[in-house]
């Protein structure tokens, strides 16, 4: 496993924090005296800290963004700062505001806007652990976004979404970041902090305490012990999301379909087989992709796209089945039979729901409206083509069941609907 940047910086004898840069910087730490862990709430004091060219930044408690508790720090637009705590939600959307955790929050000395940089030094007693408070794999997020400031006092505002190498999952050691006193650590010396619950600090206290911080941008030039990268960076859950995308959307827009239309186009059906085999392992290698993307993004039987489209897949398992026992049932009688009715109709079925749920991952992906767009339209002209194809040759009145392939070369004529099976072909 990689390992982000780290150092503990010590204030004084009696205190220190544990200190990380994986872009921003960020500082933990944990009083001996706090009730805080995984059952219980408690006090524990975090810096943030960023060049304002920087939107935002965010820190969560937490292994992932569902189920964390995430502060988010970006300019008030004042020359200070405004700290939202949000709730992570079911994850991968915008985390909301959460008031109850922003009642025990308070901006302590020290923040604001301080020589090009935004700092948020901060006290929270409503937060809660996922882990003991002396554990040596504490879970935690964090995540940024660059871009032009914010400038709003506003609690809950809309935030950008963060790109896919703006985010980290981490494991760190608290134990490293234990204080020996209950008193704001980012300053030499304690001075009045704002009213807990407002989320921005007054520019008085911002720029008086400003002077007595910990440096930030100096703490990740340090070791690499205490901090440890988990999970999968944001590059290769993006290359999993495309292939997995491309893949499946590819299979069942155009090779399903398209593997469909052969029949109506007098193909063999051996032909017609080969191409849905061959669309079927495609779909299953797409699947396999989609079910480590999930599984990265935290995300695996817990969202509609992800069920939905397990539930299709093991449907359309079945599918070969029902085409063989078409097939050779027509072989004996060159008509059709129930099972043959079931092959075309399930298989139908099957693309539309497939399509269906495409459309749901993109939803899921946050693809962009273009990407949406176009998607629906090759399914819709895809669609017209087939239903075109169907309507056009069930006009074209009896069909012709040529078996001169058959054993023997005896020519038998069939009337009724149905496709072409094995040697056999009609029209």
């Amino acid at each position: 496993m990689s390992r982000a940047l780290l150092a503990v910086v010590g204030l004084g004898q009696t205190s220190a924090l544990l200190t990380f840069s994986p872009g921003p910087s960020y500082s933990i730490g944990v009083p001996s005296s706090s009730t805080i862990s995984a059952s219980t709430e408690g006090g524990i004091y975090f810096q943030l800290s960023a060049p304002t060219s920087y939107q935002w930044v965010g820190l969560g408690i937490g292994g992932q963004m569902a189920g964390a508790t995430i502060f988010v720090m970006y300019a008030d637009g004042t020359g200070n700062v405004t700290i939202s705590a949000r709730d992570g939600g079911q994850g991968h959307v915008e985390p909301q505001h959460d008031s109850t955790i922003q009642s025990g929050v308070t901006l302590l000395a020290g923040s604001g806007i301080v020589g090009g940089n935004m700092i948020a030094n901060v006290h929270c007693t409503t937060c809660t652990l996922q882990s003991s408070k002396d554990s040596t794999s504490s879970p935690w997020i964090c995540a940024w976004n660059q871009g032009s400031a914010v400038n709003s006092q506003s609690l809950t505002y809309t935030l950008a979404q963060h790109g896919p190498d703006s985010m980290r999952q981490l494991d760190l050691d608290l134990s490293s970041a234990s204080l020996s006193t209950d008193s704001n650590p980012f300053v030499s010396s304690s001075t009045t902090s704002s009213p807990s619950g407002t989320g921005s600090s007054s520019g008085s206290s911002a720029t008086s305490g400003s002077s007595g911080s910990s440096s930030g941008s100096s703490g990740g030039s340090g070791g690499s012990s205490g901090v440890t990268v988990v999970g999968t960076s944001g590059k290769v859950i993006m290359d999993y999301q495309t292939a997995h995308g491309v893949i499946m959307g590819a299979t069942m827009v155009l090779l399903l379909p398209l593997g469909a239309m052969f029949m109506r186009l007098g193909a063999s059906a051996y032909l017609h087989g080969a191409w849905q085999l061959f669309a079927l392992c495609a779909m299953l290698c797409g699947f396999g992709l989609g079910i480590r993307l999930a599984q990265m993004r935290s995300l695996l039987y817990n969202t509609t796209h992800t069920i939905f489209g397990t539930v299709i897949i093991g449907l359309f398992i079945l599918q070969p089945i029902f085409g063989l026992l078409h097939h050779l049932q027509y072989r004996k009688t060159s008509s059709r039979a129930p099972v043959s009715s079931l092959h075309i109709w399930y298989g139908r079925a099957l693309m539309v729901c497939g399509i269906v749920n495409g459309g749901l991952g993109l939803l899921l992906a946050r693809n962009s409206n273009k990407g949406m767009i176009g998607y629906a339209v090759v399914a819709g002209v895809v669609g017209a083509l087939y239903v075109l194809l169907v309507v056009v040759k069930r006009k074209g009145g009896k069909r012709v069941v040529d078996g001169g392939r058959r054993r023997g070369g005896a020519r038998r004529k069939s009337e009724g609907r149905g496709e072409d099976v094995g040697d056999v072909r009609y029209r």
